[in-house]
């Protein structure tokens, strides 16, 4: 971020990325059009979306084909086989792809443009991975498996993970890896949810939490009485599908969570966050120490409340080049609030940057859009990721032009 040289303090100009698909870039327009977003737009960078978050994407202003249809997992590269091997299982490519290997197109033309480079890499969310291998997926205290959650205890998705990072460090030129969904996420994740229950944060808790062979045989390892707890979420869920309870309603706070069980809740959220911690080393020794790329990790707004998916903010800011927070339905106001607590945190030594969503689906207007990067200016975060290309109007290119504007004046 700063260097001193002669004397003199340099600080580096506030990043702007933009994040897209690869299906957003038609191959013979790739070149024109990274040129048009570095030289007319202002962009530093952009960052490309590697898996596929949907089974319909609808991308009017993308320059070839407005509909995809592809599983939700797919992703737009051909892996290398060999660094899955000895795996039972390897990332899928979409049939999108048919020959083509899209994301090596994209970031080379990128790269050539003078664009700075980076992947979104989906760690624990697979839909299509977690429903060819149920086994690598959390178990729930009832005993059901949640298919789109792969479990960041399970070896086999831990190696895989690190595995894919190498993968795509040591095959394209790239200056970051961006990692998303890391840690034990929850059912609500899900796009295809469909259910009559209203599910409130504290019942979505009791709901995911797994108790997986590999999370239960680490408990035991700490002599963590885990069979003592599912029973005890079973019976909250048990009772919740009758009727709501009072812990399902409850605030999603540590000083609630970590009392029950008589003090064994405490262990097995702390034992989550060694299992994350250690599993983001990992991701960090191979892409950062090994090959030299920045790491960022997705972050959030309150930082207090990431031990709810097994991340430890202090074990973060040791880790991650930066921390990525994302703004989508935040209020202007509320905005700079969340941005301080974020810096008293993670400090100066792990940059913080934000994304942004220019669209009518998260902010209600353009001048909502740009409040919201006022604020992120006047917070002085270290970059900014502008979420969207071709699956926006063309008339919001216009207001994602005047975000850089305002940043970089």
């Amino acid at each position: 971020m700063k260097d001193v040289e002669a004397g003199i303090l340099e600080v580096d100009a506030m990043q702007v990325i933009l994040r897209a698909f690869v299906w957003d870039f038609a191959p013979e327009k790739m070149s024109s059009t990274f040129h048009r977003l570095r030289n007319e737009w202002g962009l530093d960078g952009i960052s490309f979306v590697i898996s596929n978050p949907s089974r319909l994407l609808l991308l009017p202003n993308a320059e070839h084909g407005r509909f995809r249809y592809t599983d939700e997992g797919a992703v737009c590269f051909q892996p290398e086989r060999s660094w899955y091997a000895d795996l039972p299982i390897m990332p899928v490519a979409s049939e999108l792809c048919g020959r083509r290997n899209p994301l090596k197109e994209a970031t080379e033309k990128a790269r050539e443009t003078g664009l700075k480079v980076s992947a979104v890499m989906t760690c624990c969310y697979n839909p299509l991975l977690g429903r060819k291998h149920p086994e690598l997926t959390v178990q729930n205290a009832l005993g059901d498996r949640i298919l789109h959650l792969l479990c960041p205890a399970n070896p086999v998705v831990r190696e895989f993970l690190v595995r894919m990072a190498g993968d795509l460090v040591t095959n394209y030129p790239l200056d970051a890896i961006e990692l998303e969904d890391l840690g034990y996420l929850t059912l609500t994740r899900s796009r295809d949810l469909l259910t009559d229950l209203i599910i409130p944060p504290a019942a979505d808790h009791l709901l995911s939490r797994c108790f997986c062979e590999h999370c239960r045989h680490t408990a035991e390892g700490l002599n963590i009485e885990i069979e003592r707890v599912r029973f005890f979420l079973q019976t909250e869920l048990e009772q919740f599908f009758i009727s709501p309870t009072e812990l399902s309603q409850s605030p999603l706070e540590w000083d609630v969570w970590e009392r029950l069980v008589e003090g064994e809740a405490r262990k097995v959220l702390h034992m989550r966050m060694d299992i994350v911690s250690s599993l983001l080393a990992r991701l960090v020794e191979e892409i950062a120490h090994k090959h030299d790329k920045k790491v960022h990790i997705e972050g959030r707004l309150l930082p207090a409340s990431l031990w709810q998916i097994g991340i430890d903010r202090y074990k973060l800011r040791e880790l991650a080049h930066a921390v990525e927070v994302d703004a989508k339905d935040v209020a202007p106001d509320r905005l700079p609030p969340c941005l301080f607590l974020n810096r008293q945190v993670f400090g100066n030594r792990t940059e913080l940057w934000v994304r942004l969503h220019p669209s009518e689906r998260f902010v209600p207007n353009r001048q909502a859009f740009l409040a919201q990067v006022r604020a992120c200016k006047e917070q002085k975060v270290d970059g900014v990721v502008i979420v969207g290309y071709g699956s926006l109007r063309r008339q919001n290119w216009d207001w994602v032009k005047e975000a850089v504007s305002l940043l970089k004046s």
